[in-house]
């Protein structure tokens, strides 16, 4: 008889969280929420295959997302790269909604720390290459919305997704 945790190893599909997320995670990205309900696309995958995650990053506003935009495998290697800017008393203890407001807030302060040089003023973002599917070779992105909900932009919407392996 199986256990608990043999049985979780052949589950074909589970959902993945932002917080489980790494580079080299392979996840299919579905439509979700009430934008895409509205748009008519809730439950359609976004790429028609899987993505591949490359890491965090800013991507600039009203650009294309490329690999040079990620400077972070995840939140914990920002914190501990950009150490002096998470520890400063506004984007440890400021007022923030949730914490996707604060994340916003947290890399534009990184940028702001090079004058938007080094690392460009944008999108928090977790940045993908499409791996499967038609779109395969696009490199795209997630990012926090002015609604400080993780979003995706394409072919021109902009909604709410949900992450499967």
């Amino acid at each position: 008889m199986k256990d608990y945790f043999q049985l979780r190893d052949n589950l074909s599909e589970a959902k993945v969280t932002f917080g489980k997320m790494k580079p080299g995670l392979k996840v299919n990205m579905i439509w979700h929420g009430p934008s895409a309900r509205n748009y008519g696309i809730k439950g359609d995958n976004i790429f028609g295959g899987k993505v591949q995650v490359l890491g965090m990053g800013n991507v600039p506003y009203g650009k294309k997302a490329t690999t040079r935009h990620v400077f972070a495998k995840d939140l914990k290697d920002a914190k501990k790269k950009f150490k002096d800017v998470w520890n400063k008393e506004e984007v440890r203890y400021g007022r923030f909604w949730n914490a996707a407001h604060r994340l916003r807030f947290f890399f534009n302060e990184i940028a702001a720390e090079s004058d938007g040089k080094k690392i460009p003023y944008g999108h928090a973002s977790w940045i993908f290459k499409v791996i499967e599917g038609p779109e395969k070779g696009y490199i795209g992105y997630c990012f926090v919305s002015s609604d400080d909900k993780w979003e995706i932009a394409y072919l021109n919407k902009s909604a709410e997704f949900r992450l499967e392996s």
